[in-house]
């Protein structure tokens, strides 16, 4: 009896299809620029992968070359509608096994990374932002305090000065006042030595008119002793006019100089500079002087 021989297939249908299962991750790996190898998984991650090989598609060393396709071909039958499944579904696999879940959460832990960075560079734009305001506000109000003490120390200083110009007018005022008052006195006493000049002419045109009365009434002598006495007569007549004159124009005190004190109140000009401040009493009227006046003659 003829045995046909079956040609044993090195890469069965199962392998072929994992391998297109590894090729279809890597490319969708490197479309979300995430790189994956086929080495020992990383710690943790060992239960989330499947083996290279599917472990329901174990082969006994008993098995003989036709049973091992027969159940390749089983296989295959039962894995095809999953692969179409997959790709209508289009999910993200490895090995067999859905990875889309992984790469979500990988996804989301690089847009929390994102989200966190923003958000720390927004808390520190912001503090500098703060910072910097407070800075400008500082320089401006100490800016304004330098201004505005300037502004105090010049209003304190034309305060001043307008405190010394009104102390300036009501001293000018005061000067003005004590000269309109020396100027009223000063007309005063040129009104008094006006009067006492017209009194001292009145009293010496009376005296020559008495000496005049008293020179007729005498008589008795001759001619020659007429004329002699005559030229005597207008001789002492003019020596008693020089002489009274000169009495006149006399300080009453010393009879040396010339008067030049006019004595307040009483308003006589009877004495002299020298001695106008020793004397207490007007020497004519005997009044008590408050006050003297110097005038010139000149």
């Amino acid at each position: 009896m003829a045995v046909e021989a079956h040609h044993l297939r090195l890469f069965p249908s199962q392998l072929l299809r994992n391998r297109e299962i590894i090729n279809a991750g890597e490319n969708q790996a490197s479309n979300y620029n995430t790189q994956m190898s086929f080495v020992a998984p990383v710690s943790g991650t060992t239960g989330s992968f499947i083996p290279l090989y599917n472990p329901t598609t174990h082969a006994a060393a008993s098995e003989s070359s036709l049973t091992f396709n027969n159940l390749a071909a089983t296989t295959a039958a039962v894995t095809l509608p999953k692969k179409r499944l997959r790709d209508s579904d289009h999910p993200l696999s490895f090995l067999g096994e859905d990875i889309s879940s992984h790469v979500h959460q990988q996804m989301l832990d690089i847009d929390r990374l994102i989200v966190q960075h923003v958000e720390n560079l927004r808390v520190e734009l912001t503090e500098r932002r703060k910072r910097f305001a407070r800075q400008i506000l500082a320089a401006i109000e100490e800016r304004v305090s330098k201004r505005l003490k300037a502004k105090e120390e010049e209003i304190e200083r034309m305060g001043k000065l307008n405190w010394a110009l009104e102390e300036r007018i009501k001293s000018l005022c005061v000067e003005n006042q004590i000269w309109r008052n020396m100027a009223q006195t000063n007309e005063a006493t040129a009104n008094v030595l006006r009067t006492n000049l017209e009194q001292v002419l009145a009293a010496q045109m009376k005296v020559e008119e008495e000496h005049k009365v008293e020179a007729a009434a005498g008589g008795g002598a001759t001619d020659v002793e007429d004329a002699e006495s005559c030229c005597c007569g207008e001789n002492q007549e003019e020596e008693g006019k020089v002489m009274v004159s000169g009495w006149q124009r006399l300080c009453r005190n010393c009879r040396v100089n010339e008067p030049s004190v006019l004595l307040l109140p009483c308003r006589h000009l009877c004495l002299c500079a020298a001695c106008g401040p020793a004397i207490d009493a007007c020497p004519i009227c005997k009044c008590c002087k408050n006050g003297t006046v110097n005038v010139n003659m000149s």
